[in-house]
């Protein structure tokens, strides 16, 4: 419509709006969170998701796993899941071990069993347990950048009055009309600017962490049923057929993939 571009650029207005929007997330999140938030960051821009590629991967390192300690005996599993790093069968697999909570995951139950659990421990409640948990854990990253996308409207409506508050100030006298147009501009801009960050911004993150997040689940229920047919004794190909079985339709993983 022949406007600028570089009347929407005022400095001042970000330094208030994003510098409030980052302190209050800061005050309101423990460390933890500022650290799964970066990592979900990096994922988000990365384009990274959970892939069809990584789903195959980790069926293929559980049968592994599983074909081991039955040709040689659980306590083959002992040196692999105590560093996981440092594993020739893990180090096939790069995506589960760069995905490090499928990874302890993993690992963790692995040295579960090895403990030799009586029967009287729920394998299967102990599993679920631990999805919810990682699972809650998880989504405290959206519901925290949730909660700035929810204040931001309100950051930029500071920064607008604070704008005002300039403005009347040049009220008066000789009053350059010019310089208080751009004043009111400045103002305007920050109503902008918070609504913009909140919903074009923001928001698609926590939506594009909420899908990556449902699709973690998924991986880790995959995983669990693996475990627990596994646990119950059936042979490493009907194990990797009831977990490959849990795959949701949009990461499918064709039987002759999983080698």
């Amino acid at each position: 419509m022949g406007g600028s571009l570089a009347s929407l650029w005022h400095p001042s207005e970000l330094v208030v709006i994003l510098g409030i929007s980052l302190g209050a997330f800061l005050a309101s999140t423990p460390a933890y969170i500022w650290v799964r938030t970066m990592k979900y960051l990096g994922r988000f821009f990365a384009g990274e998701r959970v892939s069809k590629e990584l789903y195959a991967e980790t069926l293929d390192l559980l049968e592994e796993l599983a074909r081991l300690s039955r040709s040689s005996g659980m306590l083959a599993l002992e040196k692999h899941v105590a560093s996981p790093e440092n594993s020739p069968i893990f180090m096939h697999y790069s995506k589960v071990l760069k995905h490090q909570d499928l990874r302890k995951f993993i690992v963790d139950n692995f040295n579960y069993l090895l403990l030799n659990p009586p029967a009287t421990l729920n394998f299967k409640s102990h599993l679920e347990a631990q999805i919810d948990d990682v699972y809650s854990a998880m989504m405290e990253v959206p519901k925290a950048a949730g909660k700035v996308a929810d204040w931001l409207p309100g950051f930029g409506i500071v920064a607008a009055v604070l704008g005002v508050i300039i403005t009347m100030e040049m009220l008066g006298g000789d009053m350059d009309v010019g310089a208080i147009g751009t004043a009111i501009g400045a103002a305007l801009v920050g109503t902008l600017t918070g609504v913009f960050f909140a919903f074009a911004v923001i928001a698609p993150f926590v939506h594009a962490v909420e899908v990556m997040i449902r699709q973690d689940r998924s991986l880790f229920e995959m995983t669990a049923s693996f475990l627990e047919a596994y646990h119950n004794g059936v042979s490493p190909n009907l194990a990797v057929e009831v977990g490959r079985q849990r795959v949701p339709p949009e990461f499918e993983v064709p039987r002759e993939a999983v080698e």
